[in-house]
């Protein structure tokens, strides 16, 4: 004979039962679907042109990771529009873990400069890691300018506003705001000539077609080596080991610039919605690349410094870029031209 409320108990249990084994299955489900990725080919979309410091990082650290995921890694570089352009893309990508792409402190330039963007880079992106710091430096071309120091620059700029020309690595691109950091401190006078990228800016510097540009140090190294080309200093705090004989800008004597920095840095991000098992994947295979020896030789090789951040830390980054831009933005008037 049933005893009162037996029935019920055993609904319940059985609804206890389904969901547990709903749960169980879940769990089977990420486990696998870790494990079986990736099945095929893997794109890391460049928002730059090829030869630059983004296209280096994502060649260099990517193929250490077909290696190791056993799994063919294809680049492609998709530049214009700053970049806004290849992040669309990558937002509208199925969130599968088989479209990637290099995020950049750059990214966190539009926000601050073009009112309406396609996406958004605290809702639309999985951010994976921060692999790369890329140096900045000011360079520009011996016979053009004749100067020999940035303090000699800087006075001659404000002394003969607009006589020189400076070429970027594209319109808000972390090399504009760079430059454009400068000359608010200073008061130094040039006209910005916008290029799709630091690998087409470099070599017009060198051809005398351009007086001098802010352009990633791993274009403009083999240059500066070769005394083609004039380095008038670095945006990073510290000298760069890749070049240690050019100066920081901060040590230009100039007072206005004792604090100057600006960095730029590389690493990798996915289209919101990718699961947590595939980032999870994805995290661990790029920091046990950038402890490679093979990776971070070929990186300081160009002038790029291997560094590693989770991505929490590289959300909190892109984060920290977006409010330091903005800031910049409207104080030093910077526009999208």
């Amino acid at each position: 004979m049933l005893q009162p409320g037996h029935s019920r108990s055993k609904t319940s249990l059985l609804h206890w039962l389904g969901a547990g084994l709903g749960s169980l299955s879940l769990l089977l489900s990420h486990s696998v679907l870790g494990q079986s990725y990736p099945s095929k080919p893997i794109r890391i979309v460049v928002p730059f042109t090829s030869g630059g410091a983004a296209d280096v990082s994502a060649r260099v650290i990517g193929n250490a990771m077909g290696e190791m995921l056993k799994q063919s890694i294809v680049v492609e570089n998709k530049a214009g529009g700053g970049g806004v352009l290849a992040l669309e893309l990558v937002k509208n990508a199925a969130p599968d873990g088989y479209t990637l792409m290099i995020a950049a402190n750059s990214n966190a330039t539009k926000p601050a400069t073009i009112p309406k963007l396609p996406w958004d880079l605290e809702k639309d992106f999985a951010y994976i890691a921060v692999t790369t710091d890329a140096t900045m430096v000011l360079v520009g071309n011996p016979e053009r300018v004749p100067q020999m120091r940035l303090a000699e620059l800087t006075a001659f700029m404000r002394a003969n506003p607009e006589r020189y020309a400076y070429g970027s690595c594209g319109i808000a691109s972390t090399q504009h705001f760079a430059m454009e950091k400068y000359r608010f401190l200073t008061n130094a006078i040039a006209r910005h000539v916008p290029y799709k990228g630091c690998a087409v800016a470099t070599p017009e510097v060198l051809s005398g077609q351009l007086d001098m540009a802010l352009v990633t140090l791993s274009n403009a190294l083999p240059h500066i080596k070769s005394g083609k080309l004039r380095a008038f200093g670095v945006t990073t705090a510290s000298r760069s080991p890749a070049a240690p004989d050019v100066p920081t800008i901060r040590e230009s004597g100039i007072p206005e610039l004792k604090n100057y920095l600006q960095e730029s840095w590389y690493g990798f991000a996915a289209p919101a919605g990718t699961p947590k098992e595939i980032i999870d994947r994805l995290t661990s295979t790029i920091e046990r690349a950038m402890a490679m020896p093979s990776v971070t030789t070929k990186l300081r090789e160009v002038g790029l410094e291997p560094i590693y951040r989770d991505p929490q830390q590289t959300r909190a980054m892109m984060k920290s870029e977006v409010e330091s831009f903005t800031q910049l933005t409207k104080a030093a008037g910077i526009k999208a031209e």
